[in-house]
């Protein structure tokens, strides 16, 4: 209230009273890569069920918001093929379900407020999002059969790429992996490399690639309580060469001691990326900073991001 002038600065310009930096650099590497011919057969036949049922709930005027909802399946893919897999055989499930009794139908939320989705504490987006996945805006059973076999064609393509390992995205990371580790002992760092992905999913699938690569590895997501997220924090610290982690590292997690992070997805809310770099690019960290996002070139979403 004395003084109401204050100057505002970047991170990357405070200096110490000795005039030295008080943060160290960062170094952004997008690294772009296309889509396999399968992978983007089911990326476009995704895309085409997601669009026709987005374009006729919004016809619906009461399941307005609910056209919303759908885009998470867009969401989930982006992710990784295993994380839409998981998400397309919820929505396969609940709709059988509703194939046997038609009064589960009348239960769907017709007012879902999406645009909050990105404030909600990590658990309970999760919560929400599978409620929301397995929305249908069907309104008799030829059309939910209907929808039914489109999904059921979706989940056998995308069985096939994770069962013949033709996803590019996780080719790539491998390499990022390898590269980053290079990284790190040019900079004579410590031998961590941070993992960032939205989906409980996609982490758990990515864990048990690490380990198959021959990595040490654990993890941390939003469903874990404070004490075992800071449990976690300290076996990647001592043990571990691989965290990988949902955005509940994101959050309250203080990790100076990695130099290098690769995001193998994005989120939408760059305001969660910067939370993501901040838990490595923070005072107290001593080497530069290294960060490698995976970004698919060829889909709606990596245009956006390049």
């Amino acid at each position: 209230r004395d003084n109401p002038s204050f100057i505002r600065r970047l991170r990357e310009d405070l200096k110490d009273f000795d005039g030295r930096p008080i943060f160290t650099n960062r170094y952004p590497k997008t690294i772009k890569f296309k889509l396999t011919d399968i992978e983007k057969e089911l990326y476009n036949e995704l895309s085409k069920y997601v669009i026709e049922q987005y374009n006729k709930a919004l016809q619906i005027d009461k399941k307005r918001n609910i056209a919303f909802a759908l885009l998470i399946l867009q969401r989930r893919m982006a992710s990784s093929t295993y994380a839409l897999l998981k998400s397309l055989e919820r929505r396969k499930r609940k709709l059988e379900n509703f194939l046997e009794e038609s009064e589960l139908m009348k239960k769907i939320p017709s007012n879902i407020d999406i645009e909050e989705v990105d404030d909600y504490e990590e658990k309970e987006r999760w919560e929400n999002e599978e409620k929301w996945e397995t929305i249908s805006v069907a309104e008799n059973k030829e059309e939910l059969q209907k929808e039914i076999e489109t999904i059921r064609n979706l989940i056998k393509k995308a069985e096939e790429i994770i069962n013949e390992e033709q996803e590019v995205k996780l080719r790539e990371l491998k390499k990022a992996i390898e590269e980053g580790f290079k990284k790190i002992r040019e900079i004579g760092g410590n031998e961590k490399i941070l993992i960032f992905t939205e989906s409980k999913d996609t982490m758990e699938y990515l864990v048990d690639k690490i380990r198959i690569w021959g990595y040490s590895v654990n993890f941390i997501h939003g469903g874990m309580p404070l004490e075992e997220r800071i449990n976690a924090e300290k076996i990647f610290k001592n043990q571990t060469q691989i965290l990988v982690a949902t955005e509940a590292a994101g959050e309250g997690i203080n990790l100076q001691f990695c130099h290098l992070m690769i995001n193998y997805d994005i989120p939408w809310n760059p305001n969660r990326l910067e939370q993501r770099m901040g838990r490595i690019h923070r005072y107290g960290q001593q080497k530069d900073v290294y960060i490698f996002n995976l970004v698919t070139e060829d889909t709606r979403e990596g245009k956006v991001l390049i």
